[in-house]
């Protein structure tokens, strides 16, 4: 009998994950729908953003992700990429938690904001290669809504050269039109039982656990300040 039960806990828990990532699919594509409409009337009205590719600098943000949406691109990449390339992102998940427990720890405890240590001192995202998203057709929501319409060198670092000294300018309508998406997914987390804030961590937190790379590594994460 109990193993009959503990058989049965397994399959509803591998048919809450398909659920998740079946949700976490939908809202991702119902958010790329939303962008394109809301770029479409910007534009009539003489608003673009300047994001282009090979401009990576917001990846360098602490880049939040819900439990679904992680387990989303974990099935893309065990599906789509070959071992050497899954063992090269994983090399890069074990070096970007080596530096966010050791120096950004060490800067959050001398005061320095968590964001700020990563965006100005740390690793860029662990999916970033090439100054390219290699995850970017399962990229997370957080990234999909993100544009700017001032010039990308004042999204540079401070210490850039390159910088150029003037407020970045998002297009906060993006965030808006895509807020019936990202709410999907937030009713399904809360439709099977769990706390939603709960399921939100860092994206390489969330890869190194689904990997198998590290049980739940957001328990050592220097704290937010």
């Amino acid at each position: 009998m109990a193993s009959k039960d503990a058989e049965r806990a397994r399959a509803r828990a591998k048919q809450l994950v398909r659920e998740r990532i079946d949700v976490a699919r939908a809202a991702m594509a119902a958010c790329e729908d939303a962008i394109g409409h809301e770029l479409e009337a910007l534009a009539a009205r003489g608003v673009a953003p300047t994001c282009s590719k090979g401009c990576a600098h917001c990846c360098r943000q602490e880049i939040l992700v819900t439990r679904a949406e992680a387990e989303a691109i974990v099935e893309w990449i065990e599906a789509a990429w070959p071992a050497e390339r899954r063992a090269a992102l994983a090399e890069r998940i074990q070096g970007w938690l080596a530096w966010f427990r050791g120096e950004c720890r060490a800067r959050v405890a001398g005061g320095m904001a968590r964001e700020v240590a990563l965006y100005e001192h740390g690793p860029p995202c662990v999916a970033l290669v090439d100054d390219a998203c290699s995850i970017y057709p399962t990229r997370p929501m957080m990234c999909r809504m993100h544009f700017v319409r001032s010039t990308p060198d004042a999204c540079r670092q401070k210490a850039d050269p390159a910088l150029v000294a003037e407020p970045v300018v998002t297009l906060p309508s993006i965030h808006r039109v895509t807020q019936p998406a990202v709410l999907r997914i937030r009713a399904e987390i809360e439709r099977q039982g769990a706390d939603f804030m709960s399921t939100v961590h860092l994206l390489p937190e969330w890869l190194a656990h689904l990997m198998k790379i590290e049980a739940q590594p957001w328990l050592d994460a220097p704290p937010a300040r």
